[in-house]
């Protein structure tokens, strides 16, 4: 069961990453700087829940 939570948490966080790079090309980057920051958080609870195992 936790390695399904891990994989959806690196799953949303590649995501959130990609349509990020979208939102930078079309808008700009200071509109997309908090999907930026959502995948950034995503990631680090990743690598803590993946070291704590």
């Amino acid at each position: 069961m936790n390695s399904v939570f891990q994989i959806i948490i690196f799953t949303l966080a590649a995501g959130f990453f990609l349509i990020g790079l979208h939102q930078t090309m079309t808008y700009g980057f200071s509109h997309s700087y908090w999907i930026f920051m959502l995948s950034v958080s995503l990631l680090l609870l990743y690598q803590f829940k993946k070291n704590k195992k």
